[in-house]
């Protein structure tokens, strides 16, 4: 059975796609991708593959660009369209869409690999777990099925399916993954309300053993020759007795320098040591707010200043970059409040006051305070894809200051002299200029401080980035 899916070029490996790809795979059915941004005859090709089914990964703030290139391929050519991702676990209305057929909630490898199966059977595909289904004007709704009980069943990412572009292949940073699920109840995120949806169907905290992801990790290594790896897990460091036996082996095995993310109130000073001693060069953690209200009480962080400060410094000391991740545009928050946060970077030391604007998201607690509190008219498509230039879909008093502020906001944590000039700034429209200002001192940081990219990717990545699929898609 042929399957295609569909892309758009975002810098990173679209991960979720390759583990999908390695599973069907290894089970018989012919995988496709298309990235619509690198493809110049794309149309030309998805027509000469002829794929049976044709497949996007969604977010929110994407979707509706996939939406709008699915009614414009079924114009062309007849297929079952699948959507999945997050917009559609958390948002499955999605699937009244025009030209949407399937979407599938939650982990995808099994009920995708189930309706390929069943299509090339012939056989119903109305009841497969974790689907819902369009038949006519019925949709018929499945229940979610029990989570992947033991993740090192999952074969690696299927990265060969990206050879074939040199903007992928030529990366000299790879991406991987260690496990699945966060305890945690950060109300501007989606683990709260994913492990709502998957309550009694089984560990939502399962972890790779050790060897499972070192063996993936020498893979990547042999065929791609990477410099760096990043570790996508949203907390890296949730098992203390598994972060010291992968840093062992990972020195040994490996040895090839890494960042991740981590949470300060599980850093201690043995965690650190490893880390550091396994070649961990710079770790991410959210401070989000330095407003102990907003953080505690709002956001539901209740990790201390002191806690954070200290984490900082501990990573420091080890020689490990620490990279604070902050949110501006929350509910309820002031330019005062905003203050406070880039005081708390400065004071923790960041190398690098790392922002986003808040967006809120279908089924997170941030969504639902910020309707009620009359922020946000509850409007799907109000969301936005990126979290860092588009804005932000609250109406609130110093709104637009606190979207310039995450602009400024790096320069006040580089350079603390400059921290008292950031709110007489926000006062001037000039978003134009802060968008660059933004972009050119993050790019420095990672060019000239991190060393993370060189300039030959950095010039590749932002032409790719800034091609319109639109122009490409139906050459």
């Amino acid at each position: 059975m042929k399957i295609l899916f569909i892309h758009r070029y975002n810098f990173f490996e679209p991960l979720g796609i390759l583990t999908l790809s390695a599973v069907l795979k290894k089970n018989g059915h012919d995988v496709e991708f298309i990235d619509i941004k690198l493809e110049k005859k794309a149309l030309k090709r998805i027509i000469a593959y002829q794929p049976a089914v044709i497949a996007f990964s969604v977010t929110t703030g994407q979707h509706f660009y996939d939406v709008d290139f699915n009614k414009k391929l079924k114009g062309q050519l007849s297929y079952i369209a699948v959507f999945g991702g997050p917009h559609c676990t958390f948002f499955p209305e999605f699937i009244n869409e025009e030209g949407i057929d399937v979407i599938c909630r939650g982990e995808g490898e099994y009920p995708l690999l189930e309706l390929l199966n069943a299509l090339q059977s012939g056989s119903d595909i109305t009841q497969i777990q974790n689907l819902w289904v369009k038949r006519g004007a019925e949709i018929i709704k499945n229940d979610m099925r029990p989570l992947i009980a033991n993740p090192d069943e999952i074969p690696f990412p299927d990265r060969s399916l990206l050879d074939k572009y040199s903007v992928y292949r030529k990366k000299h940073m790879r991406f991987a993954i260690s496990g699945r699920g966060c305890p945690y109840q950060c109300t501007y995120c989606f683990n709260h309300a994913y492990n709502d949806l998957c309550r009694g169907k089984g560990e939502i905290i399962r972890r790779r053993s050790v060897g499972h992801f070192i063996e993936e990790l020498k893979e990547i290594k042999q065929k791609y020759h990477p410099k760096r790896f990043k570790f996508w897990d949203d907390i890296f460091i949730l098992n203390k007795e598994w972060v010291i036996e992968f840093c062992r082996k990972y020195a040994v095995e490996v040895g090839i320098p890494f960042r991740l993310y981590v949470r300060v109130n599980l850093l201690d000073e043995e965690i650190v040591k490893n880390l550091s001693r396994a070649g961990c060069i710079l770790a991410e953690f959210g401070i989000e707010s330095g407003n102990d209200h907003i953080r505690k009480d709002i956001l539901k962080r209740p990790m201390e200043k002191e806690e954070i400060i200290k984490a900082s410094h501990l990573l420091l000391k080890y020689g490990i970059i620490p990279m604070g991740l902050n949110i501006f545009g929350l509910p309820d928050e002031t330019i005062e409040n905003a203050m406070e946060t880039l005081q708390l970077n400065i004071d923790a030391k960041v190398q690098y006051g790392y922002s986003t604007v808040f967006h809120p998201y279908p089924m997170t607690g941030l969504w639902d305070y910020s309707v009620q509190k009359g922020y946000f008219d509850g409007y799907i498509e109000s969301t936005r894809s990126s979290f860092n230039y588009a804005g932000s879909p609250l109406k609130m008093k110093d709104i637009d200051k606190l979207v310039r502020f995450h602009y400024l906001f790096s320069f006040g944590v580089t350079f603390p002299r400059l921290k008292n000039l950031l709110p007489k700034l926000t006062s001037y429209p000039l978003d134009g200029l802060y968008k660059i200002l933004y972009f050119m001192h993050k790019t420095w940081f990672y060019l000239f401080y991190l060393y993370e990219i060189d300039m030959i990717e950095l010039f590749r990545d932002t032409l790719t980035a800034s091609r319109s699929p639109k122009k490409t898609f139906f050459d």
